[in-house]
């Protein structure tokens, strides 16, 4: 769920009304996979794809189709009879092939025994992805004071390919989903998502809960909860980082205002974007950065996202603050954008989907109440209501919201410091679901289990129950270090 604003998303980069008649693949559709290799998996995968319909009113052609993009990274036991585990990536608006490395890399213990199967999300990837981002931009450099968030979001639209845009949706996806599962003939699938994911797993849950064997979600969107609303959640991470801060003795010695350094930076930022001559840290070249409000918080707050990250935000802040741009300058600059990182967001489909499922579900006043905060104010979610005025309307399904009560084993994982799905969004999700439990990893910030609870994953997928499992992963401590220097960690 890291994403940002059109005249941000295009700039930096995070149904109902269809006819009831469908005209899905047949059940007994089979896909057949071929040998393939992955960019930086050394073991062999299996990949194909699957046609489906783009609008499901309507029979499938070729002027109404997806053509879903899939990876399966098979079992190292292959005589193992265990299902597979489906994961489902963030965003919305993350490919899932592209993830694959990095899942592989953590789930390395869960593929002994299971299949992992990763299909990019209509919208991503090479699943008729909803790309606007052929003109690639200099975060550092630009003047976001001077977009036109109208502008940008017509020009995004015009440089899709011609899409039906209201198929392009979390329902239509989890049928994706499900088609894929059938055509492998996969009698249950184990579920895995994060951030979006868990979104995406929720609406699994709640469509076909019979071709589920358990689900772990990890910082959690559950269906009633509105995404976009991140002023509060960002402060509430910030407060736990000047907390820290203030514990840490070496911290608290080297910034012992941090918090009024940090308004302090605010406030000059409030007067208009900051210059600074300098020169890119990724190019070498002379370039004028260009720090705006938006930019500056932005950028923290996405530190905010890992513990690893966050340690370097008091140095950053103090030396910014006391006008020493060259650290913030430095983390704003790292990359030029050459191309479209794997992992980064499709912003056609993040914004397609937000703007439809999410920002209409949001009342007025708690917008008033997210904005209602020192750390970003209403750019917590102004970033996305300011791209919806501007994107094209499509109904979400009357149901949509409502909570999941399937009776499938789900775990849960929230990570305490995380800065966009706090524990309190697991506990949203948990009352309505019958057969779960949640976790909140102690010292963990955003989708934190995958690389602090794997064991505990692999272990509740064998026996899909809660009962003699260890969750002492969840309690592990963690040493709270920051950088005070550009020296050493403390």
């Amino acid at each position: 769920m890291k994403i940002t604003n059109l005249g941000w998303l295009i700039l930096v980069c995070t149904v109902l009304g269809v006819n009831t008649k469908t005209y899905a693949a047949p059940s007994d559709a089979t896909l057949t996979l071929v040998d393939c290799f992955v960019p930086k998996i050394k073991s062999k995968a299996k990949c194909g794809t699957l046609d489906v319909a783009e609008d499901r009113s309507k029979p499938m052609s070729e002027t109404n189709k997806v053509v879903l993009n899939i990876v399966l990274l098979p079992k190292f036991k292959e005589e193992s009879k265990e299902y597979p585990l489906m994961f489902l990536a963030g965003g919305p608006g993350q490919a899932a092939t592209e993830l694959a490395p990095a899942i592989d890399r953590f789930l390395s213990d869960t593929r002994q025994q299971h299949d992992i199967l990763f299909i990019d999300q209509r919208g991503t990837g090479k699943s008729n992805p909803l790309s606007c981002d052929d003109d690639l931009i200099d975060a550092l450099a630009l003047d976001d004071s001077a977009i036109s968030i109208q502008k940008d979001v017509e020009k995004c639209l015009k440089e899709m390919p011609p899409r039906h845009l209201p198929s392009y949706n979390t329902y239509d996806s989890i049928k994706d989903f499900e088609a894929v599962r059938e055509a492998l003939g996969f009698d249950k699938v184990h579920l895995l998502g994060g951030s979006y994911g868990t979104r995406a797993g929720f609406a699994y849950l709640k469509l076909f809960p019979q071709s589920i064997e358990t689900a772990i979600l990890d910082s959690n969107a559950p269906m009633e909860l509105v995404i976009g609303m991140f002023g509060k959640t960002s402060e509430r991470a910030f407060d736990m980082l000047l907390a820290d801060c203030s514990t840490n003795e070496k911290c608290q010695t080297a910034f012992p205002n941090l918090k009024q350094d940090y308004l302090s930076l605010v406030a000059q930022l409030d007067k208009g974007p900051i210059k600074h001559k300098t020169f890119h840290p990724a190019t070498g070249k002379p370039v004028e950065a260009i720090l705006s409000k938006n930019k500056v918080t932005e950028a923290m707050r996405s530190t905010l996202y890992d513990l690893g990250s966050r340690q370097m935000l008091p140095y950053m802040i103090n030396r910014a603050a006391n006008g020493d741009l060259r650290f913030l300058t430095a983390f704003i600059g790292r990359t030029v954008d050459s191309e479209r990182s794997a992992g980064g967001m499709y912003p056609g489909l993040t914004m397609n989907i937000l703007c439809n499922e999410d920002i209409p579900r949001g009342k007025t006043e708690a917008f008033d109440a997210d904005a209602d905060n020192y750390f970003n104010g209403k750019l917590g979610h102004s970033n996305f209501t300011d791209v919806c005025q501007y994107w094209p309307k499509w109904p979400a399904p009357v149901d949509f919201a409502e909570p999941v009560t399937a009776d499938v084993p789900v775990l849960l994982f929230s990570g305490s410091y995380d800065p966009v799905t706090p524990p309190a969004y697991g506990e949203m999700a948990l009352k309505n679901l019958p057969n779960a439990k949640h976790v909140e990893i102690k010292n963990g910030a955003h989708v934190a289990s995958i690389r602090q609870c794997t064991s505990l994953i692999s272990a509740f997928i064998s026996v899909g129950k809660f009962d003699d499992l260890d969750y002492s992963c969840a309690d592990k401590s963690v040493p709270m270090m920051f950088f005070t220097d550009m020296n050493q960690l403390h």
